[in-house]
């Protein structure tokens, strides 16, 4: 039973990331409606149905992931040609979806992290950011560092942090955790002054120098 709900929850899961970057309206129907029954099955009482469903799911999922794996093996024996097209089908987003339920991802999660970072620059550029891999731990989560330089502002941080984190979403779906740090402490870092604190240190200076003469008698 543990080998079908984690089978089940892995199908699920596959399906519901894909679903928000398929721009086909017909295919999102059909894995919204793939999920829904994914969500009967999990919720069916009766044992004699658990245990058709499970041998069923299990079955297609062992005949697809050979055919899959087959596939793979057929189009790598054409050489360089061969493996230009299994990187393409490792960056295109439904089959990407895939190969990496049937464990069959032509990239580690290292390289596709890498991989959207890359992806993401240009965007962050015209931000005045960047972004670095810090790490990838045994489990899976991913820890990225962002850079902003000075002259940043809040909403262009909140910016940046959600486009990295659905970027790397969408290239490693089977990441544990993401965790990007927040930018509103890189713009501390980096000298940023905000207008508040702009306006509280000027009051400041003028209390002060209002009080200088009494000081002085």
């Amino acid at each position: 039973m543990e080998k079908f709900a984690s089978s089940i929850a892995a199908a699920y899961l596959a399906v519901s990331l894909k679903e928000t970057m398929v721009q086909d309206t017909e295919l999102q129907k059909k894995m919204h409606r793939i999920g829904e029954m994914v969500e009967r099955l999990e919720s069916a009482a009766d044992p004699h149905s658990q245990a058709i469903a499970r041998e069923l799911v299990e079955s297609l999922m062992a005949l697809h992931g050979a055919g899959l794996e087959r596939i793979l093996e057929l189009v790598a024996e054409a050489g360089e040609t061969g493996e230009k097209i299994i990187r393409k089908c490792g960056r295109d987003e439904v089959v990407s979806g895939l190969l990496l339920l049937y464990e069959l991802h032509p990239e580690n999660l290292h390289s596709r992290v890498t991989y959207a970072l890359e992806k993401t620059r240009p965007f962050l550029e015209s931000h005045s950011a960047s972004a670095e891999l810090v790490s990838i731990d045994d489990d899976g989560k991913v820890s990225v560092r962002v850079h902003l330089k000075a002259g940043g502002c809040g909403s262009t941080a909140t910016t940046v942090k959600s486009t990295l984190e659905s970027a790397i979403q969408d290239a490693a779906p089977d990441a544990s955790a993401i965790v990007v740090e927040d930018p509103a402490a890189a713009l501390k870092q980096t000298g940023f002054v905000s207008l508040a604190q702009l306006q509280s240190s000027a009051a400041m200076a003028a209390l002060s120098g209002t009080r200088a003469p009494g000081n002085g008698d």
